[in-house]
């Protein structure tokens, strides 16, 4: 279980990056990625812009969609592993309550 949290958390933080990148490249201002090929052109220039543009915010839309997805299984696991715990240790709670003596312990008078 442990090696799965890990390996979505891993996915997790690829996917946050590479929707960073997506949404940067998504811009078509000077200031963004797609400018970076210099000129009008810039990255986009082998296909139109329009269908850069189509094809970018469908990446980030299914990146999206795969982060709320990751995020609700992650989100179940953690609860499933903060349920296991509890369960242990109230199971041990009633352990030491049952091996505890039954007399109450009075304190000497003086």
């Amino acid at each position: 279980m442990e090696n799965l949290q890990l390996s979505l958390l891993v996915l997790q933080v690829i996917i946050a990056v590479l929707m960073v990148i997506f949404v940067l490249l998504q811009k078509s201002d000077g200031d963004s990625l797609s400018g970076i090929g210099g000129g009008s052109g810039g990255l986009n220039s082998a296909i139109s812009s329009r269908a850069a543009a189509n094809a970018l915010s469908k990446i980030t839309m299914i990146l999206i969609a795969i982060f709320m997805l990751n995020c609700l299984i992650l989100a179940s696991l953690s609860n499933a592993s903060n349920n296991a715990v509890k369960a242990d240790l109230e199971k041990v709670i009633e352990e030491q309550n049952k091996s505890a003596p039954t007399t109450p312990i009075v304190p000497p008078v003086n």
